[in-house]
This record gives structure tokens, sequence and C-alpha cells, in this order.
């Protein structure tokens, strides 16, 4: 009866751990296409050779933080000429953050 017992609580540890790893997810935007990515992702290339001009964060996809300033930022890079790409990650589904990029 331990063994069971030891069986179905290491289960439910693997599944909790399971579901924090595939809870997060990365989403990238370039050329105007959305990608999903895994948890190891290569959604860092993105940001490659560019320069972060702005993030903001959203809490229980309620509440925004930081949003005018990026799309202030956003805006005055695009009309600059820069080509704006963004990195949104979810952590948890209890904050996301979103991050642009230009280069």
């Amino acid at each position: 009866m331990a063994n069971k017992k030891f069986f179905v609580g290491m289960l439910a540890v693997l599944l909790v751990f399971g579901m924090v790893l595939t809870s997060c997810a990365t989403f990238s935007s370039v050329g105007g296409t959305a990608d999903a990515h895994g948890l190891f992702s290569s959604a860092k290339e993105v940001s490659h050779d560019s320069e972060v001009i702005a993030s903001y964060g959203i809490i229980l996809g309620l509440v925004d933080t930081g949003y005018k300033g990026y799309v202030a930022a956003v805006q005055q890079a695009e009309s600059s000429g820069k080509v704006i790409t963004s990195v949104t990650t979810q952590y948890l589904g209890f904050y996301t953050k979103v991050t642009a990029y230009a280069k």
C-alpha cells in the first residue's frame, strides 16, 4: 500500500511540474507574422542585433501596466523608419510581458 501512495504522489508531482513548464508560452512577431514558440524557444532571434525600445505587462489578463509608453515608443520608432519586432511571454497565465525591439 505504501508503494501505491508513493507512486501516486510522484505522479502528482510530475503532473504539476509538467503543467508549470507547459503553461509558459512565448510568441514573437517578424514581418507581420505571429509566431508561437515552445518553452525552450528561439524567440530571442527576433531581438538579434536590435535594441529594446519598450515593454509593458498584463496582470491576470485584466490590467495593463506601461502600455501608454509602449505605444508612444513604438510609434516613434516606426516614424523614424525602424523595423519593429516583438516578443510576448506568458508566465503561468498570471503575468504576460510584451517587449518591442527596433532595428
